[in-house]
């Protein structure tokens, strides 16, 4: 993925292109509302998430609608501080597609090798802050847009529309829920992220570092009103903009932590700031020492400052996560958090390997680790789910029986959770899937991972309309690993397909690839589509690129690793099966 530093627009040439109409910074046109002001895109009243860069393209094409606009433009005003190539725009181009509902490009259109045109006239409105479509304003801009859609004949674009409406007002009910003020009322949240802690005292600080920043994003996202966006491991800031302000604006978060972890075997100091994005400000910095491992327990001293500092109360009554490391062995501690850290990071077969060996280690000095029962659970579950076991009943029970022993021990681990909803997917159980995902987004609010497996076990339960709300929220939430943000639009992309939007489909697809060209099955997922639509060498090519990545697969083994069994979701996979075929994937 590109660094797409800073989300302002490029602003008009005096005597320029006539913008669409503003109210109190709003934008509309054709139904939606766009509020430059919030960073925020509503569909009659429903927030849809978009990542900064793509909701700073819409913001630039709805201020010149019915114009054509070159890619050269869009890219200077949307990107004239850093250096990017046309894939960068693509990608937004076909995420604004998906959140508008514009499968079949009617709304955006491309103007081959010129550029692109938002084609909707603007129209007045009420003011976006007076919103919710209620009012006559929002009536009548939804009957302009159906009467539009009718002009033009785009009643299947008018149907993707109202499924894009409802999927987005079940996730920003879904959503705002978990998240209410006192009275009941949806209250406006705290964005904070928070960057990944430097180690100081070699791998094995490096690796706790990391650990404790998982711990923090953790306990941070449970409080109250409090959206935290991913900054994920392995990206040091410094090599976006080690700039608080620059970070502020790359994810449009308010607040800032960020500090350093040092480590002499079990001392450990941990040194934080906060820092207010807009303007850099210190609003408060603080140092723990703990002198050995028993008193090792950042969520209870560090999480109150900070919610002290965010304004925001603790919920006593909240179920709590245990202590980190509380009453294990020391000597199991750091095989556990390297194990840990391999499987975060899979590209091959061998990492959740070599994170089994490291968890098997733990475990023969600790018996009664959870993190490193859950640990080996995971690392049998994910050869299993990424078809590269030979024995997969096998290591799902294995799993099913480690995962059972964690959970036993430490309930209230979201991540330990989070393996056993793979488990009861692997073993075929989607509706309990479910429900032990819905158990971690209770444990850790609107966890990327969760949300976007939420998608795709509703994708697994025949729901594909369902998929685009927490999928979306994902990427929002998680906008810079590459892997996280190329998994969300491969699940997006199963979803168009089941929903017969092949189009929009093969786009995420190709963004998939973009973000992370190592996901084998978004290439598998392009030659299916290349070849259903007669574009024969394009699916061999892709085909090609997937088992350059992939080894071994036929159409028959992909097909009996399915653990979905409804009927649904079926009759749409095997049109994806007969791609393959068409593709040249043997039998």
């Amino acid at each position: 993925m590109n660094a797409e530093i800073g989300t302002k627009t490029k602003p008009n040439a005096a005597g320029g292109d006539k913008p669409a109409p503003t109210l109190r910074g709003g934008l509309h046109f054709g139904g939606f509302d766009v509020d430059p002001g919030r960073g925020e895109l509503r569909v009659r009243g429903a927030v849809v998430a978009l990542r900064p860069k793509s909701f700073a393209l819409l913001v630039y094409l709805a201020r010149h609608p019915g114009q054509l606009l070159t890619k050269d433009e869009l890219i200077e005003a949307v990107w004239s501080d850093v250096a990017v190539t046309d894939d960068s725009l693509v990608q937004c181009i076909s995420e604004l597609r998906a959140a508008l509902g514009d499968s079949d490009q009617r709304l955006i259109k491309t103007v081959p090798r010129r550029g692109y045109l938002l084609d909707a006239l603007a129209v007045d409105t009420l003011p976006l802050d007076q919103g919710g479509g209620q009012g006559a304003g929002a009536l009548d801009s939804l009957g302009s847009a159906a009467q539009g859609a009718q002009r033009r004949g785009s009643l299947p674009w008018l149907l993707a529309f109202v499924t894009i409406c409802i999927a987005a007002l079940a996730g920003v009910l879904w959503f705002g829920l978990m998240h209410r003020g006192q009275n009941g009322a949806l209250v406006s949240k705290n964005t904070i992220t928070i960057l990944p802690l430097a180690g100081i005292g070699g791998d094995s600080a490096a690796v706790l570092a990391e650990a404790v920043t998982e711990d923090l994003t953790i306990e941070v996202s449970r409080l109250p009103d409090t959206l935290v966006i991913g900054y994920p491991a392995g990206h040091s800031p410094a090599g976006y903009d080690n700039d608080t302000q620059s970070i502020g604006r790359r994810l449009a978060v308010a607040y800032v932590l960020g500090g350093s972890l040092e480590r002499q075997g079990e001392a450990v100091s941990i040194v934080l700031k906060l820092q207010a994005s807009a303007t850099g400000a210190l609003l408060w910095s603080g140092r723990f020492d703990y002198a050995e491992q028993a008193g090792w327990n950042w969520r209870r001293d560090i999480t109150p400052r900070i919610a002290n500092e965010l304004k925001v109360r603790i919920d006593e009554a909240e179920t709590p996560f245990d202590r980190p490391y509380g009453g294990r062995k020391f000597a199991a501690i750091d095989p556990t958090l390297h194990g840990w850290r391999l499987l975060k990071r899979i590209h091959t077969r061998e990492e959740p390997q070599r994170a089994r060996a490291l968890f098997e280690q733990a475990l023969q000095i600790d018996p009664d680790s959870a993190s490193a029962l859950a640990g080996l659970a995971l690392s049998h579950i994910t050869e299993v789910l990424a078809r590269w076991s030979k024995a997969p009943d096998i290591q799902t029970a294995l799993a099913a029986q480690a995962i059972d022993r964690s959970l036993a021990m430490q309930p209230n681990d979201p991540r330990a959770n989070y393996v056993r909803s793979l488990v009861l997917s692997a073993q075929g159980r989607i509706d309990d899937a479910e429900q032990a995902i819905q158990r971690v987004l209770s444990l850790y609010p609107n966890q990327p991972r969760a949300l976007q497996r939420l998608g795709f076990l509703r994708l697994q339960q025949g729901r594909p309309a369902e998929v685009a709300a927490p999928v979306m929220l994902s990427l929002r939430l998680d906008p810079i690993d590459a892997e996280q943000v190329s998994l969300g639009y491969f699940t997006l992309g199963m979803a168009e397909f089941h929903l017969h939007h092949d189009e929009a489909a093969y786009a995420h697809m190709r963004q998939a690839t973009i973000s992370s060209p190592e996901n084998g099955f978004a290439w598998q997922w392009r030659a299916a589509i290349d070849a259903l639509h007669g574009r024969g060498e394009q699916a061999r090519n892709n085909l090609t690129e997937y088992q350059k990545r992939i080894r071994g697969h036929t159409v028959s083994s992909l097909r009996a690793s399915e653990s979905s069994r409804d009927a649904t979701f079926w009759q749409e996979r095997n049109r994806f099966y007969e791609g393959l075929r068409m593709a040249g994937l043997p039998e």
